[in-house]
């Protein structure tokens, strides 16, 4: 029974047409490169490129980790992604990474960064959840595998990822300093970190500065503009010890943040970063009550963004001069109480957005993007997990209660143009607030067979509100969380709620030399929100002004994504080591004969590593399978399949650490599938284009720590 998910994995890949293809030009690529690391004696590799954290127990669940030292160098966290198994990324600019995980991306998937689910200023999602996580002070990034616990956030229909960032920690005096740099596109970071403390205080205080100075180039050496970048970000945290002991099981902690990023090339979307400004607080504390743990904080984040279509890029002579300044303020909180078998907690989360359009050059001109929109969710959870025999049983329940509304907006061209003022009155004379409750259900339960092997069974019924841009898009833009398919939509304010119902299936099975952890997966998603073409004649009108002959709008559809992922590795020596990642998910419409947009093609990654002493060494080989299975209402184009080959090499000593490697060693021209289409104009680039992925890339990074 082992082995039926394997062979499911090899009889959904063989549907590929590339598929084979592209297996054996990226096994003859291993094979060669693997031939002239032996030839040359040189070792060449990385720690495991990634590490899967297995743990059953009061709370806990499955889990998979990556750490910024056990990759090569990144310049934003969701880089990391790629390392995970099911896990990919929507590329839409290199500091613009939104998280996918089996299919589902964006809202979807509950992003935390040092425990908050905090709102970001972008309409287009320019600054990402990920984007808030800083490189020196992320000690990994979790990710839970399969279905996530109602204890995991708010809203985990698409998954859960927790970025974990170091906390202050008392009777300690370190510190880090690290460096990278990486040839392609001339990017540099540095970053510093110290921790400070007696018994009684603890001083965190951490920074980064990073920069692009030039675009990064494809395979076919074309520039890929605009992808420069320059962003800082400098924080810290005083944490108060409340207990006898330094053990840090009563405490409480302050902690801020400010991040600022400028210049910033984002080129499949309309606009470029002109700056994002963030500060975020968190207030937090801990405590034991009896037998009770309780923990809880309350964060505030305010985060200002603008953005144009002409600092970055060239723009047309025909075209017009658009400036966009975005705004958000939100509250983030939570509680929980913890006792044996019983997690119970409450959150809220409460936002307040707007954004505002205008022309430098015609300064009577203004759009009202999304004006006083407010989106708030306050919700309660009980999770039980408890050991009977040999299962180790995890049941949740959250109840959550959205309300969202939204102020009158305002158009300077209603004037001039029927249909947008048309579009305008009946926004402004329309019930704007929308208020519903959902209910997630969870059950997830490991088998424990043998020491060596367990089964895995999770079971849920989750329910998602709508993104505010779904609901509040009242004139067609394309405002649309980051979808980048270079179309215009409107919303529609009452937008019911996503209700799924999943399905998943796996095993773990580890001995002293060989692991192997496969699952399989079925998502039915009622009410799945997606765009569908535009039937409304002052929509079409309106986006005909506009110069888009097809808008979509967002509405209710029926979805199923099914697939697998699966891990292994295998000890072949004392010295060398072979892993494996691979995963599939086919996402369709169920109400139609389509497919889902912006689905993760087939992927598989084989490392061969080499440790001896503090030298580790690592050659991967990545196939990525063509995907044919594209969106034909959201006109989606196809991409080809492609092979890469990354090589690395580092020396970990106990206080410094020095690293280096080739990405895409062959210097491979592809497209990469969740990249987008560019959407600039006088580039080497045609607009429209699937995007690139990026050339040769040589790299290097090195740490000091005291």
């Amino acid at each position: 029974m082992l082995c039926q998910p394997i062979l499911a994995l090899t009889q959904l890949t063989k549907q590929k047409h590339n598929y084979n293809l592209i297996m054996k030009l990226s096994l003859s690529y291993l094979t060669v490169s693997i031939a002239a690391i032996l030839w040359s004696s040189t070792i060449l590799a990385q720690e495991s490129a990634f590490e899967v954290i297995e743990v059953t127990g009061q709370h806990q669940g499955s889990y998979s980790a990556i750490t910024t030292e056990s990759s090569a160098a990144v310049a934003d966290i969701s880089a990391l992604l790629a390392n995970l198994p099911g896990t990919a990324v929507n590329g839409n600019g290199p500091l613009t990474g939104i998280a996918q995980y089996r299919g589902l991306f964006g809202d979807r998937v509950n992003t935390q960064v040092n425990g908050l689910s905090l709102a970001g200023a972008g309409p287009n999602a320019m600054d990402t959840p990920l984007s808030y996580a800083s490189l020196i002070n992320t000690e990994r990034l979790d990710m839970t595998r399969g279905i996530a616990p109602v204890s995991a956030g708010t809203n985990t229909l698409g998954g859960s990822l927790k970025v974990i960032e170091s906390q202050a920690r008392f009777d300690e005096v370190s510190g880090t300093v690290a460096a990278q740099y990486q040839g392609n596109g001339d990017q540099a970071h540095i970053g510093a970190q110290t921790n400070l403390a007696n018994d009684q205080h603890a001083l965190l205080l951490y920074g980064d500065l990073m920069q692009a100075n030039s675009n990064m180039e494809s395979g076919a050496s074309q520039a890929i503009a605009p992808t420069t970048y320059d962003k800082s970000m400098v924080g810290g945290q005083y944490r108060l010890n409340l207990s006898d002991t330094s053990s840090e099981d009563a405490s409480i902690a302050i902690s801020y943040q400010h991040l600022e990023t400028t210049n910033a090339g984002t080129p499949v979307l309309p606009m470029d970063i002109d700056f994002i400004r963030t500060d975020r607080v968190k207030l937090e504390g801990q405590h034991q009550l009896s037998n009770w743990d309780l923990n809880w904080h309350l964060a505030y984040s305010d985060a200002r963004h603008g953005m144009d279509n002409f600092s970055e890029r060239v723009k047309n002579d025909n075209a017009n001069a658009r400036y966009n300044n975005a705004e958000s303020q939100s509250y983030d909180s939570a509680i929980t109480i913890e006792q044996d078998a019983w997690l119970l907690g409450l959150n809220a989360q409460f936002s307040e957005h707007n954004s505002v359009i205008t022309d430098p050059t015609k300064p009577m001109f203004r759009v009202d993007n999304f004006n006083d929109v407010t989106d708030n969710t306050l919700s309660a959870f009980a999770q039980w997990q408890q050991d009977i025999d040999q299962w180790n049983w995890q049941l949740g329940l959250r109840v959550k209660h959205y309300q969202t509304d939204a102020g009158e907006v305002n158009h300077s061209m209603a004037g001039s143009m029927p249909a947008i003022k048309t579009l305008m009155d009946r926004y402004n004379s329309a019930d704007r607030s929308q208020s519903q409750t959902g209910v997630d259900l969870v059950m997830n339960g490991r088998y424990q067979v043998t020491p060596s092997l367990s089964w895995v069974i999770g079971l849920a019924r989750k329910q998602d509100s709508a993104s505010y841009q779904q609901r509040y898009l009242w004139v067609p833009m394309q405002s649309t969380g980051g979808l980048a398919d270079g179309r215009t939509y409107v919303g529609k304010m009452d937008l019911a709620l996503e209700t799924a119902y999943q399905l998943e299936l796996g095993a773990d099975y580890h001995q002293d030399n060989f692991s192997l952890s496969p699952r399989i997966f079925v998502h039915r998603i009622d009410d799945y929100i997606q765009g569908v073409t535009a039937t409304d004649p002052v929509v079409i009108m309106a986006a005909k002004m506009m110069g888009d002959d097809n808008p979509m709008e967002f509405a209710n559809v029926d979805a199923q994504l099914l697939g697998m992922d699966i891990t292994a590795s295998y000890q072949l020596s004392a010295h060398w080591q072979l892993d494996m990642m691979a995963s599939y998910v086919s996402g369709e419409r169920r109400d139609i004969d389509d497919n889902l947009y912006r689905i993760a093609p087939p992927k598989l990654n084989l490392g061969l590593n080499y440790q001896r002493g503090n030298w580790l060494a690592r050659i991967e080989s990545i196939a990525v399978a063509a995907q044919d299975k594209v969106s034909k209402t959201q006109l989606e184009q196809a991409s080809s399949g492609y092979g890469l080959v990354n090589l690395s090499l580092s020396y970990d000593a106990d206080t410094w650490m020095v690293k280096t490697g080739v990405n895409n060693l062959f210097n491979t021209d592809y497209e990469d599938h969740l990249a987008g289409y560019n959407r600039v104009s006088n580039t080497e680039l045609a607009p429209g284009q699937r995007m690139p992925g990026t050339g040769l890339n040589a790299w290097v990074t090195g740490e000091y720590r005291f």
